[in-house]
């Protein structure tokens, strides 16, 4: 892969974002996703709040969120690994394209999952 430019560019590669209840799912999850090589690293990140309203109620809980980077042949298989383990009737799944970066750490992601 050659360096990417200030312009960017489809690298292949996608941060997926994810909130859980706790450091424990997270955890617990980060590492089967790992293991499964359907992502490359994950960022847990405690001390998250969360805001929204569900069923007609605001709510504003301590969540935990995991910062997930693979490739975007993975985003499928992930979504549904993280929905069949995720404890939420509706979990946080966004995805985000990695348009430009170090061109040396996207190869490592795609070697890591491939």
């Amino acid at each position: 892969m050659s360096e990417t430019t200030s312009t960017g560019w489809d690298t292949g590669c996608v941060t997926v974002y994810v909130t859980t209840e706790s450091e424990d799912i997270a955890v617990h999850m980060a590492t089967k996703l790992v293991k499964d090589r359907l992502v490359a690293c994950v960022n847990v990140q405690t001390g998250v709040r969360s805001l929204y309203e569900w069923d007609g109620v605001i709510q504003l809980n301590n969540e935990v969120s995991l910062h997930m980077k693979t490739t975007t042949d993975k985003v499928e298989q992930l979504i549904a690994a993280v929905k069949e383990m995720h404890s939420y009737d509706v979990p946080c799944i966004t995805v985000s394209p990695i348009t430009d970066g170090n061109a040396d750490y996207m190869d490592w992601v795609k070697k890591q999952v491939a």
